[in-house]
């Protein structure tokens, strides 16, 4: 193991498991204090993931394909749409649009500006940082609110695991996409520079590391909550920084791209094989509003015939037999 090896995996690890951790731990505390609003889809269930499948399958084709002035408005579009999600129930909407047109306005000038210098870039990965962390924690929350549940998330990032060798290691489109973002503003990655060194984890590991915690939190409490982000920690993180120690998982270019959904997905089915084992079926939105896994747990009011009885503020009402949370699940 050389010197710079080692460095360059303590650099990944120290990315990889902060930012884990940030969206891990930020969007716990978002879905204890927080109710999205979501139209009346249905229930989430199996169909629903391959349809999530197909499309994070297909997109990066889709951005390969793209002209970059093109690609950089679809971006825009992307964080517009996943920043307001989030900041909606927590700003006015002047405030709001204010904030999302100043972080990605900074996010386009300094992408073209200051790429020049190592100081330049770390300025540029901490703003682009704060953009895909709040994304993260802002999408995780909605579909996780929306019913997603913790079975959901472990088959996907099973499919995942699979679909990640593969466009890894036998085809490399992974690294195409990684070298079309790099060097230009709105890169959906977390990421920071040392010197000549980058070390970066992608939105979309990031995003499943936030589904499974997220879920196991709803479906089964804090303790499940607390295995879940040690997984991720561990395989999510962990593994897929100093397993580069072991595997050479060099390219052409001399980057080193681990398909870290390779290590994590196994290890995520197999805790919701055991968490399913130990506690039973996960909880329902609803059932977990009504717990004190929340900030302001929902508490059924007295009979109300007029139908007008307080509820608590920033919880839906779902006090009407038959209803579930917008877009949630529910017991059969």
């Amino acid at each position: 193991m050389t010197s710079s090896a080692g460095f360059l995996a303590l650099f990944s690890l120290l990315m990889a498991t902060g930012s884990a951790l940030v969206v891990s731990v930020g969007g716990v505390a978002y879905l204890r204090r927080v109710r999205l609003e979501r139209p009346p889809i249905g229930t989430f269930n199996g169909r629903d993931v391959l349809v999530l499948f197909v499309p994070l399958s297909v997109i990066p084709l889709f951005y390969l394909s793209l002209p970059r002035w093109l690609l950089t408005a679809f971006l825009v579009l992307t964080f517009c749409a996943a920043l307001s999600f989030g900041l909606r129930p927590l700003l006015p909407p002047g405030r709001m649009w204010l904030l999302i047109g100043g972080l990605l306005g900074l996010n386009l000038w300094l992408g073209t500006n200051l790429f020049g210098t190592v100081l330049g870039w770390q300025v540029y990965w901490a703003e682009n940082d704060v953009v895909v962390l709040l994304a993260a924690v802002f999408v995780a929350n909605l579909y996780v609110q929306g019913g997603m549940r913790l079975s959901h998330v472990a088959c996907f990032a099973l499919a995942l695991a699979a679909y990640d060798l593969v466009f890894t290691s036998a085809f490399p489109l992974t690294n195409a996409l990684v070298e079309e973002f790099l060097g230009y503003p709105l890169d959906p990655s977390v990421g920071m520079r040392w010197g000549f060194d980058n070390a970066a984890i992608g939105i979309g590991d990031l995003l499943v590391y936030g589904l499974f915690v997220l879920a196991a939190y709803k479906g089964y409490g804090r303790a499940a909550a607390r295995l879940a982000t040690a997984v991720v920690l561990v395989f999510g993180a962990a593994a897929p920084a100093l397993v580069p120690l072991l595997i050479d998982y060099v390219d052409a270019r001399t980057d080193t791209l681990v398909p870290a959904q390779f290590w994590f997905g196994p290890a995520a089915f197999l805790t919701w094989v055991w968490l399913r084992s130990r506690h039973g079926r996960e909880r329902t939105v609803r059932e977990f509003l009504e717990s004190g896994d929340v900030a302001c747990p929902r508490v059924e009011a007295p009979e109300d015939p007029v139908g007008t009885g307080p509820v608590p503020a920033g919880v839906p009402d779902l006090a009407e037999a038959g209803t579930t949370y917008p877009g949630g699940d529910r017991a059969l």
